[in-house]
């Protein structure tokens, strides 16, 4: 299998101890990248200075730097001091960086521009993006102004700067009703910038809202129910290359050590992908045919049939086979 260069994103190493020490241990789990939080910026900004910053990122091998996202960008009387120092803290980071990306955020308020009306804000922010040396990203989040990856594509190729692109993350993809067909169909090469590789649960759990799952039931990639070898080979296709961003946030994951939890979810990310490489190659080695210790489940009564495979009609995916009866999994 081919060697992968992975990003984590902000969720993925956050955590109460200082950035630097962090951002070590992004590189000794065996990340090429991350993204960097407007906290965190305005800390390191407050405190050691990009220069020193850098200096880490340099010595922990981190090559791929991303910055944000960046909230109100745009023409509006919500917009506020505290925006405006957002965007400067995240222009002068890109430039002391070298950030590889910036990214900036649809509007989620409850009276939601227009995206036509931020086409101009859109063209001013990729062309000052630009000036400090990253590319704009736009993140589409389902419940914002621009809710599917389909729709925040084709506002990108109407506003038509060449430095804009849009940030594909699995979550936010197909819970907003995304499927690697329309994905496939309604994505033009170039258009994509980033992927962002996490995994989740067939349905939002009961309970929580869609936003609340992306903050607390983002499962390690490979944990869930999602084809996320499909969505890697669909992006490849569409020109996507590397790196390939992780974004785990569940409460497992943030009671765990950072180290540990951020090795866990860079062996998790890499199965996924090679997988993902697996497809059309040689057939694997047989599996040992050693008997296997006797389980409940070969004692299944033959009165329980199970159904599958069937189809997500939310996300277009493989189900897994489940018991007829309870509705548990086959």
């Amino acid at each position: 299998m081919q060697e992968h260069d992975l990003l984590a994103t902000a969720g993925t190493w956050a955590g109460d101890a200082p950035v630097a020490e962090r951002v070590r241990a992004v590189g000794d789990a065996g990340f090429s990248g991350l993204s960097l939080s407007l906290d965190d910026l305005h800390e390191v900004r407050a405190t050691t200075g990009f220069a020193a910053l850098r200096r880490v990122l340099d010595g922990a091998g981190i090559v791929w730097v991303q910055l944000g996202p960046l909230d109100r960008w745009w023409s509006s009387p919500q917009r506020s001091t505290d925006d405006e120092a957002d965007r400067g803290v995240l222009l002068e980071a890109a430039s002391a960086l070298g950030a590889w990306q910036v990214v900036a955020r649809a509007d989620s308020g409850v009276a939601a521009v227009s995206p036509v009306a931020m086409v101009d804000d859109w063209v001013d922010l990729a062309a000052q993006a630009e000036k400090v040396g990253a590319q704009l990203l736009l993140e589409p989040e389902p419940w914002s102004n621009l809710p599917t990856l389909e729709r925040a594509a084709r506002f990108v190729t109407a506003a038509g700067h060449p430095n804009g692109a849009v940030l594909l993350d699995a979550m936010h993809t197909l819970r907003g009703g995304s499927t690697l067909a329309s994905i496939a169909q309604g994505l033009t090469p170039g258009v994509l910038g980033a992927v962002e590789l996490s995994d989740g649960l067939l349905h939002t759990p009961a309970g929580l809202t869609l936003a609340e799952e992306a903050r607390s039931a983002r499962h390690l990639p490979g944990a869930g129910a999602w084809d996320l070898p499909g969505l890697v080979r669909v992006t490849r296709d569409l020109g996507h290359d590397e790196p390939w961003g992780v974004e785990v946030r569940t409460d497992a994951h943030r009671a765990m050590p950072l180290a540990d939890a951020l090795r866990t979810a860079a062996a998790a990310t890499r199965a996924v992908l090679d997988a993902a490489d697996a497809v059309g190659q040689p057939a694997a080695p047989a599996m040992p045919s050693t008997p296997a210790p006797t389980s409940a489940v070969d004692f299944e009564p033959s009165s329980a049939p199970t159904v599958g495979p069937a189809i997500d009609t939310t996300t277009g995916m493989h189900l897994p086979r489940r018991d007829a009866d309870t509705g548990a999994p086959a």
